[in-house]
């Protein structure tokens, strides 16, 4: 999955330096990034399950309040159809 992330030059050019014999020379940019407005496409949600099924299951079994809200969804949308 890729996702489009926007760092300021500055920040950038901040972990560089000159050097007369090898001209500019710039170390691994190491930062955290805000994920907040992230959003997936169903792809790429389909991954994710795929990927993370074991441990969201494990999750769900361990939090009786996660498992109740995803057992309501299921009845309400199986109700639907």
């Amino acid at each position: 999955m890729k996702v489009p992330v926007f760092i300021k030059y500055s920040r950038l050019e901040d972990n560089c330096y000159y050097d007369k014999l090898e001209g500019i020379i710039c170390g691994d940019f190491k930062d955290y990034v805000d994920v907040d407005d992230v959003r997936f496409d169903h792809t790429d949600l389909e991954d994710i399950m795929n990927e993370y099924m074991d441990d969201i299951a494990d999750i769900l079994m361990m939090d009786k309040r996660l498992l109740d809200e995803l057992l309501k969804k299921l009845n309400k949308n199986n109700s639907i159809r």
